[in-house]
């Protein structure tokens, strides 16, 4: 499309931005406009390293997370689920909007390199979509995301899990009904090659960690030596799960 057509287009159709809805510039790269993309709200800090909730005293784990035995033993977000990063996250959940998974992988792959306890791993993998979930979008936005973080950190993107059975929606559900649901969920695929290899996982959100634990539960069954976790948004209370 050349210049002339573009602007024709964008005078006609501008693009908005995905949270405040103000048109954006034209040939703007970015689905939030500069003033929103400013305001991603952090996650709080510091955190738990498990469950993202408050530490108190503690210097690494809260108190419900201290002691306990996870799969998944590190979670980081890069923010809280609300204002211009729930509307990102809207964006390319519903609205087929690609260009705001890639921002939001990008602001990922920032954290994860300010973060000293997320580094040293050895490839990334993204947190599979069901196949109904993933025809319905065209894409899985995980693996989008997943993707901005690896080539940040010059890894490769591994396609190691796949997804068993499709979840109903859990929005609604506690962890307890969660972790029911997604029992025996993933699995690893059977060309995987993740023995010995330190995984960093990466989702879009995490509420409950329910998922990422199953996830990371699959790839040390096929013998991953550590498993972490990365994600764009946490939602809820920064609760433990």
């Amino acid at each position: 499309m050349g210049f002339w057509t573009e602007a024709v287009w964008h005078l006609a159709l501008p693009r908005a931005c995905a949270h405040c809805r103000v048109d954006l510039a034209f040939r703007a790269d970015e689905p939030l406009c500069p003033a929103c993309a400013a305001r991603l709200p952090a996650a709080p800090d510091p955190a738990c390293l498990r469950c993202g909730g408050a530490l108190g005293a503690r210097r690494d784990f809260c108190a419900a997370c201290t002691g306990r035995l996870f799969c998944c033993r590190l979670i980081r977000a890069a923010c809280a689920h609300r204002g211009p990063a729930a509307s990102l996250v809207h964006a390319f959940k519903f609205r087929g909007q690609r260009d705001a998974a890639r921002l939001a992988g990008r602001v990922l792959a920032a954290q994860v390199r300010r973060r000293p306890e997320l580094r040293g791993f050895d490839a990334v993998v993204a947190v599979p979509a069901s196949p109904r979930r993933e025809r319905e979008r065209g894409y899985n936005q995980a693996e989008i995301i997943a993707r901005e973080v690896a080539a940040a950190a010059g890894v490769a993107l591994l396609d190691a899990l796949e997804r068993r059975r499709a979840a109903a929606p859990m929005w609604r559900l506690g962890r307890e009904d969660r972790r029911a649901r997604l029992a025996g969920a993933f699995a690893p695929r059977p060309q995987a090659r993740v023995a010995g290899l330190k995984i960093l996982l990466v989702d879009d959100v995490c509420a409950t960690a329910t998922t990422l634990e199953e996830c990371a539960r699959a790839l040390r069954a096929a013998g991953a030596a550590d498993a972490r976790a990365a994600v764009f948004a946490r939602a809820g209370a920064f609760i433990s799960s």
